[in-house]
């Protein structure tokens, strides 16, 4: 995790020397996406001229050591009037030091608003960028998140584990706490920068939404409509994609609930009556149950000390069925495995229960993916409102045990 403070290079300053202060920044996160860039710039561009041109607007791409075209495409681009620059993201790859970077830059230029979009998205619209931007520039909050039409099947970390987590500690009904644009205000941008826990890989997003909530700074999701970005199609192998992702995004998430412990104490309990859904029907994703089973079945006995350990045993019975291909989890013994991982985790800070906890998150989002298989958009997503009801259920009992 990087609490290490970053500092800009010599060549990033000179440059912002010459730009002067800004009202607003757009932070462009790309890696190796030379397929999207231009495409991502030329909406970001037309937005800013649309909805953003009595403020003066820099658009900041920050490369994450693409190894394509990327960074040489968003170099030669020409987008004036609107001020662009083009930089190496400061510290480690990772999506965490690149918006850091931008941050940074922010920071430098006096900015009152940072907005950050991926450099993959194919559904971006100019549209965006006032939905993210107003509301901060206006005063009615501090952090804008994206709620997107998104697939029941889309989001396999968000709707088990990151939505109902946030929602049952913090109290905070962000219903995609790691959606990937965000927009934030000055005030919460100086808490982030620095925040001892600030995380230089995938788990900024989660980071971000948090901070948010733990510091009971205003939080508005913005109506995005659909998303559709490249990496959509990593579902298919969750092995060498997700898996990777889930380490970085639940240990910063843990992490955080530990570290925030001291003002999360009180009972969470937030009731939310789903209104009628009149809004459009996701693209189906695709997902490999077969492979997800595979890896639950073949995983499972690598943590099997773990498990035995830390998990009571009405779960146990349930869970060493695993390796005989029986991956079933229900979303109250889900939950149960989810608070007495943490638990273990906020005494011993051992990484390998992150690692064992994402065999058991496999295992239910195989049972997942039985329940909802049927289910239409509206059904699947009340499915999910009322297994995140569980979470908080169950949080107060389980934690009480420290």
């Amino acid at each position: 995790m990087g609490a290490d403070k970053m500092e800009l290079s010599h060549g990033i300053l000179d440059k912002l020397e010459e730009i002067g202060e800004v009202d607003v920044v757009v932070g462009i996160l790309t890696k190796n996406v030379e397929p999207t860039i231009l495409h991502v710039m030329n909406v970001v561009r037309e937005g800013i001229l649309q909805y953003l041109s009595q403020y003066r607007t820099l658009i900041v791409v920050s490369d994450g050591f693409s190894t394509d075209r990327t960074a040489e495409l968003a170099s030669m681009f020409e987008i004036k009037p609107v001020q662009k620059l083009v930089v190496e993201q400061m510290g480690v790859p990772g999506k965490g030091d690149g918006i850091h970077t931008v941050m940074e830059i922010a920071h430098e230029l006096n900015s009152k608003a940072v907005a950050f979009v991926d450099g993959d998205l194919l559904s971006i619209k100019e549209e965006w960028i006032q939905e993210m931007a107003m509301p901060v520039l206006y005063g009615r909050t501090d952090l804008v998140v994206p709620f997107y039409v998104r697939d029941k099947f889309d989001g396999v970390i968000t709707n088990n584990l990151a939505y109902p987590f946030t929602k049952a500690y913090y109290g905070s009904d962000i219903r995609q706490p790691i959606g990937g644009e965000f927009c934030i205000s000055r005030k919460l941008m100086e808490i982030l920068r620095d925040h001892p826990l600030f995380p230089s890989n995938f788990g900024i997003d989660i980071f971000i939404t948090t901070v948010a909530a733990a510091e009971r700074t205003r939080i508005r999701e913005a109506m995005l409509g659909l998303k559709l970005h490249e990496s959509t199609t990593k579902y298919l192998d969750p092995e060498s994609s997700l898996i990777p992702m889930f380490r970085q995004v639940v240990q910063t998430m843990f992490d955080l609930a530990v570290y925030y412990s001291h003002k999360n104490e009180r009972p969470a309990k937030t009731n939310i009556i789903l209104s009628d859904y009149y809004g459009p029907i996701p693209i189906p994703v695709e997902v490999n149950r077969d492979k997800m089973l595979e890896t639950v079945a073949t995983r499972y006995e690598e943590y099997h000390d773990i498990f035995e350990k830390v998990l009571p045993a009405d779960i146990l019975k349930i869970t060493q069925k695993f390796p005989q291909g029986h991956a079933s989890l229900d979303a109250n013994n889900w939950a149960k495995c989810v608070w007495y991982m943490f638990l273990e985790y906020s005494k011993t800070k051992d990484g390998t229960l992150i690692d064992a906890l994402r065999v058991l998150w496999l295992a239910r989002f195989v049972e997942f993916y039985n329940e909802c298989k049927d289910m239409n958009f509206i059904e699947a997503e009340t499915a999910i409102r009322e297994n995140a009801e569980v979470f908080e259920d169950l949080k107060c009992e389980i934690l009480r045990q420290k």
